[in-house]
């Protein structure tokens, strides 16, 4: 089953807000199929007349947050379970909501964008949206949970103000890439004869809004050499992708919320002695994931 929603409201005053986005993300960091969906909704748009939407960095962690909150906590509806509606998660991410019109398109169940935006057009409430001449900037968001109803979840916001969270206005806001991650645990330190192999496990929650796609670039996450960061280990690595990245996610996809599993095999070296081995998680192409201080003292008897 697939599911679209749709709701258009005026300018309000804002009141109190119940709840916070986290700080604004950077419109760059769009996945491959949310920038699709914004390049297709303003190709709809211009064959209509209509004015290209900007993208909005602070739209787009509203979008992204919404998207993420439906697929992780399993629901359908524009007022999230903290009790917001559209207008107050915008102005919660930094999006002057209270000074202009405002909108949101919801979808779920649909795994691309075109069959999104389909959806959308067939709808006579969300068409109204797309095809609202007070719009100027829009954001988008996906997010995916196995153990939810309809899987995929979409948002799209829509706003009459060209922010200056947008990507074509310089935003004082640090860009948060979307990627995080935190230790749930590792493999006990190992005992080895010169030489020996053994497997070494870590465990990474995904604390991020975005998943983490294997064989995607800068989408994927993986283990890297740290302290420092990118250190060639030439002296323990064993099938290793190359001397300082030592190993991807075991499963295909790591949705936020989920723990990733990290294996790899590392070989003893022929002097007996300690070999400390430091790693990190990163999402190559787009950053390293939070330094957790995670490390593996190798003792070669």
């Amino acid at each position: 089953m697939r599911l679209v929603s749709s709701v258009a409201v005026a300018a309000v005053l804002a009141g109190a807000l119940l709840g916070a986005i986290a700080r604004p993300a950077s419109a760059a960091t769009l996945d491959t199929f949310e920038s699709d969906l914004v390049a297709q909704v303003n190709a709809f748009r211009a064959e209509k007349g209509l004015p290209t939407l900007v993208v909005s960095d602070t739209l787009t962690a509203s979008a992204k947050w919404m998207a993420v909150d439906m697929a992780t906590e399993n629901y359908f509806s524009h007022t999230s379970l903290d009790g917001r509606t559209p207008t107050q998660r915008m102005a919660d991410a930094g999006y002057p909501a209270s000074q202009t019109w405002t909108g949101e398109d919801l979808a779920a169940g649909y795994t691309t964008a075109s069959a999104v935006l389909a959806g959308w057009i067939n709808s006579p409430a969300h068409y109204a949206v797309l095809v609202n001449p007070v719009y100027r900037a829009i954001g988008v968001g996906r997010g995916y949970s196995a153990t939810s109803q309809y899987q995929w979840y979409w948002a799209a916001d829509f706003g009459g103000i060209v922010d200056s969270g947008s990507a074509t206005v310089q935003s004082s806001v640090p860009s948060d890439p979307g990627f995080h991650d935190a230790w749930v645990g590792q493999s006990p330190d190992p005992t080895l004869a010169p030489g020996g192999v053994t497997t070494l496990v870590v465990a990474l929650r995904n604390t991020g809004y975005r998943g983490w796609y294997e064989g995607v670039a800068g989408q994927s996450a993986s283990l890297g050499t740290s302290a420092p960061t990118d250190v060639a280990r030439p002296d323990l690595a064993y099938g290793w992708p190359s001397l300082d990245r030592i190993t991807g996610a075991t499963t295909s996809y790591v949705g936020p919320g989920e723990v990733g599993w990290f294996a790899f095999q590392v070989r003893a070296p022929a002097t007996p002695g300690q070999y400390r081995l430091d790693v990190r998680g990163v999402v190559d192409g787009t950053t390293w994931l939070e330094d957790q201080g995670i490390y593996f003292t190798i003792v070669v008897q």
